[in-house]
């Protein structure tokens, strides 16, 4: 699996999706910095405008950047070597995950040196913890958008990344059945870890929202979904190789 991540890798050498989660990352701090006006608000705008806009959108294109390449070349790549293309659908998961991941690292590493310099409510350790549920929590949306892209192009991937983002933010952002829907579950988790409402408000510290039970049942639906997804669009790939093979 590793050399497949490095295919993958290579294969996104020198293109806008591999340059893409730094640009976002950077963008927003220094959207953040400026609309902050320098104030210690800056951490908690940057990561509430991060994870309910920035970071579903750039995930959906970044899914379809890499599909879009490969179906450029009728997926020949993927489908002309000797491996199984289950596990090249795989590799690509994976290598979008750790893009995913990289992403949070940044907007972890911006928010802290900010907070350093500017001041800032959102401790170190509380940023990172985000970082690394933010990646699990977002998981599930990469076959999802990938499948989408492969199957009905870019329109499909960032339509259905805006309709579940907004619809769960506003429907279940703050609700008792956030975990109805696995896209509210990060909004609901980043109220006791960056005590930050979905709306951007700042949790008081009586607040139900401030409790950490919701973190371990956030992380199973998250990675239940991400399971799922991953073996039903790991088999229609599959599917879609052997009528490949069969013409």
């Amino acid at each position: 699996m590793k050399e497949l991540i490095r295919a993958e890798r290579l294969k996104m050498r020198h293109s806008f999706g591999s340059f893409l989660p730094l640009s976002a990352a950077v963008l927003q701090v220094m959207i953040s910095l400026f609309l902050s006006m320098g104030t210690s608000y800056y951490s908690v705008n940057a990561w509430n405008w991060w994870y309910t806009m920035i970071l579903p959108g750039m995930l959906s294109v970044l899914c379809y950047l890499g599909i879009k390449q490969e179906k450029k070349q009728h997926y020949a790549n993927m489908l002309t070597t000797q491996i199984a293309p289950d596990r090249c659908w795989m590799g690509k998961i994976l290598y979008y995950a750790i893009k995913l991941l990289w992403a949070n690292l940044l907007i972890f590493v911006g928010t802290a040196v900010g907070g350093v310099l500017i001041g800032t409510t959102i401790p170190a350790t509380n940023g990172f913890a985000a970082a690394l549920l933010l990646s699990i929590c977002y998981l599930w949306e990469i076959p999802l958008y990938m499948t989408l892209s492969a199957r009905f192009g870019m329109f499909a991937a960032v339509f259905t990344c805006m309709t579940i983002t907004v619809g769960s933010l506003i429907t279940f952002g703050a609700s008792k059945l956030w975990w109805v829907c696995p896209a509210s579950v990060p909004f609901r988790l980043m109220c006791p870890v960056l005590q930050i409402m979905p709306n951007g408000l700042i949790v008081e510290s009586d607040s139900r929202y401030m409790s950490t039970s919701v973190i371990f049942p956030g992380i199973m639906i998250s990675l239940f979904w991400f399971t799922v997804l991953t073996c039903a669009t790991t088999r229609w790939f599959r599917g879609m190789y052997d009528r490949k093979e069969s013409i």
